[in-house]
């Protein structure tokens, strides 16, 4: 059994990958603000290894204590591998800067990166005398590297993202049990993320009508279809360390 520690899986691709995990028998911790009460069932009737932890992490500074506290949870388990998945996410503030909310600029960040940096770095902490396979995946962003008015911020955080995936990468090459750690852009997917970009004015997003064409012309992949091809990278060898890949060129 493998044990996956997944945030955002209430809803959308954290929330696919946590089920299709959980009916295969994995071993699960979900991290999220709501709980998932069709991931805990699916889990009481197969008998699955599932852990939920209720948390916002925008309380970056209780993160430690919540990992201590996973890893705690999971000390009488030997798995043949343990894997991070950074998935949880938000697209607030959309808007042009110098109109936007200073408080959600500082919640938009601590949740896309500062959060992760802290998760991967309790997690390698923690686990770095575990000789087992070890991986963390980023769930990052087509627009960390194209840029688009209204959405600076999340283009940003998602930059930071993948760098910090290359540079963990580098510094886990000399590991004598390293972490394997890679950065993925799962394509445009019906979410509530999508959803947000549909109610979102022109004004604000001048590409909204490109995401709103995709959704009526049935562009947009499905959370399920996503996952499903996600959870084979997760131990693979492939793609290497410090990669940053596109899912929809794998």
């Amino acid at each position: 059994m493998n044990v996956y520690i997944i945030t955002g899986t209430s809803s959308g691709i954290g929330g696919a990958i946590a089920r299709h995990l959980v009916e295969a028998r994995e071993g699960i911790i979900s991290i999220s603000r709501r709980e998932n009460i069709p991931l805990n069932r699916i889990a009481e009737t197969n008998s699955s290894f599932f852990r939920h932890f209720t948390f916002d992490l925008t309380r970056t500074d209780k993160i430690p204590e919540l990992m201590k506290n996973i890893f705690a949870s999971i000390k009488d388990i030997i798995p043949e591998g343990i894997a991070l998945i950074n998935n949880a996410g938000t697209l607030d503030p959309i808007g042009p800067s110098g109109n936007l909310d200073p408080t959600l600029i500082e919640i938009h960040h601590k949740t896309n990166l500062l959060a992760p940096a802290i998760l991967i770095d309790a997690f390698i902490r923690l686990s770095k005398n575990l000789n087992v396979n070890k991986s963390i995946l980023n769930i990052s962003s087509g627009a960390a590297y194209k840029p688009y008015a209204g959405w600076s911020n999340y283009c940003s955080s998602k930059a930071g993202l993948d760098m910090l995936t290359r540079s963990i990468a580098m510094e886990q090459s000399d590991e004598a049990f390293p972490v394997r750690i890679i950065s993925l852009a799962p394509g445009i997917v019906e979410t509530s993320m999508q959803q947000k970009i549909r109610a979102t004015s022109a004004e604000q997003f001048p590409m909204q009508k490109k995401f709103a064409d995709l959704y009526e012309n049935r562009g947009l992949s499905e959370p399920d279809a996503v996952a499903a091809r996600i959870i084979p990278l997760i131990f693979s060898d492939q793609p290497e360390s410090g990669t940053v890949s596109d899912l929809r060129y794998l």
